[in-house]
């Protein structure tokens, strides 16, 4: 009986699809971690310690912050899958397509991002800036 296991479809693809595909996922996983990082970033800012400055900076990052966040989650997304098995003597290939929305999440980074922003405009309002 043969092992299915030691077949490995990615072995037939071509060595450019290979490197293609690994620099797309890559890419990916790089992106979200850079927008991830960017909104831990400004939550974890201390803003009572800021200059008036500092603060109305901060303010307009945390707008654009949350801008960005919704802009991504808002729009639909558009996934392609494309496979290739290998069954003992039979080859196949198969591909699909798949459409996905987002709903707002009540407990995601825009509204922390949201929270923070009305902290900070409170803030403001004590200092006596309006933003």
């Amino acid at each position: 009986m043969r092992n299915l296991g030691q077949d490995n479809p990615l072995k037939t693809l071509p060595s450019a699809c290979r490197a293609l595909l690994i620099l797309f996922s890559l890419t990916l996983v790089i992106a979200c971690a850079d927008h991830s990082a960017r909104t831990e970033q400004l939550l974890a800012t201390d803003f009572t310690s800021l200059t008036n400055d500092q603060l109305s900076l901060y303010y307009y990052d945390l707008e654009d912050q949350i801008e960005l966040v919704e802009r991504r989650s808002s729009h639909p997304r558009i996934n392609l899958g494309l496979g290739l098995g290998r069954y003992g003597n039979h080859t196949g290939t198969s591909a699909g397509v798949g459409v996905s929305t987002s709903t707002f999440n009540h407990n995601g980074p825009a509204t922390n991002l949201r929270n923070r922003r009305n902290q900070v405009k409170l803030e403001m309002q004590k200092r006596g800036i309006s933003p």
